[in-house]
């Protein structure tokens, strides 16, 4: 989308919804100050398999990965259905190596409660929501602001699934706004997926508010994390007992896992 055509979009958010406006323009600058100025995080990434293989070591667990394979295949076509009609790049939904860590760790941790910042056009999404509806337990709380585009919202979360939609909640807005709101109506939360705006200010306020209350065990997966060292920083203060970055398969980029054992004490 060109500079002209974003300009005018956000010049009708400016009137129709002031709020949103400063989320937006918030973000644009932060972001552009960061790739200027911001310090490149310094993470040694394993692969999925490896990291897939170390959560199954912490959890003396093997993964049941029945569902994985028929979920790719309904993704990947819904993708197909959404060539010519993208509102918003598909550089902001997840890879589906993340998409599958998230999927593992649903499958181990049994979550009651899953939120997720940053849906897109739902790739990690509906690899939640099918691990949730395989272990028949478990809600998902998504909080999402669509991409500049034209009627985006009507394509955030277009590959999840129908059948898998009741199990799903989606929070129109910035986390900023909704998680400190969201988190005390739940009480807890047992997966959290950060995959929102991947800036330093912002990784860091998600983490910072989510770790009071973080059930235990608990598991914590951020995607985008080599841009600044917020991860690294929350990891160093919270201490997890397994902490690690995966390199991504699908995009060069990395993703942090960090998990926290049933009896563990988590700083607050």
């Amino acid at each position: 989308m060109s500079w002209i055509k974003k300009i005018f979009l956000l010049s009708q958010i400016a009137f129709s919804n002031p709020k949103e406006f400063m989320d937006r323009l918030e973000a644009i600058l932060t972001y552009r100050v960061e790739q200027r100025f911001g310090r490149p995080g310094n993470y040694y990434p394993q692969t999925v398999k490896d990291m897939v293989d170390s959560i199954e070591q912490f959890f003396k667990t093997l993964i049941d990965w029945q569902g994985v394979d028929e979920i790719e295949r309904e993704v990947n076509e819904r993708m197909e259905d959404l060539e010519g009609a993208l509102p918003f790049t598909t550089r902001h939904h997840g890879d589906i190596g993340l998409a599958k860590v998230c999927y593992a760790a649903c499958r181990l941790l049994q979550p009651e409660i899953v939120i997720e910042t940053g849906v897109a056009y739902g790739v990690t999404t509906a690899f939640i929501l099918e691990a949730l509806q395989r272990n028949k337990k478990g809600k998902l709380f998504s909080i999402d602001l669509p991409p500049l585009g034209e009627k985006a919202d009507a394509f955030v979360g277009f590959l999840v699934p129908e059948v898998h939609k009741e199990r799903w909640t989606l929070h129109r807005g910035t986390s900023k706004r909704i998680l400190p709101k969201l988190l005390p109506q739940l009480g807890h939360v047992d997966l959290f997926v950060h995959d929102s705006l991947h800036t330093y200010w912002n990784i860091r306020r998600e983490l910072r508010i989510v770790a009071p209350y973080l059930a235990r065990p608990s598991i914590i997966i951020a995607d985008d994390i080599q841009g600044n060292q917020a991860f690294a920083e929350w990891v160093a203060k919270y201490k997890p007992a397994l902490s690690g970055a995966f390199q991504e398969e699908g995009k060069d980029v990395m993703a942090g896992f960090a998990a926290f054992l049933q009896d563990e004490h988590i700083p607050r």
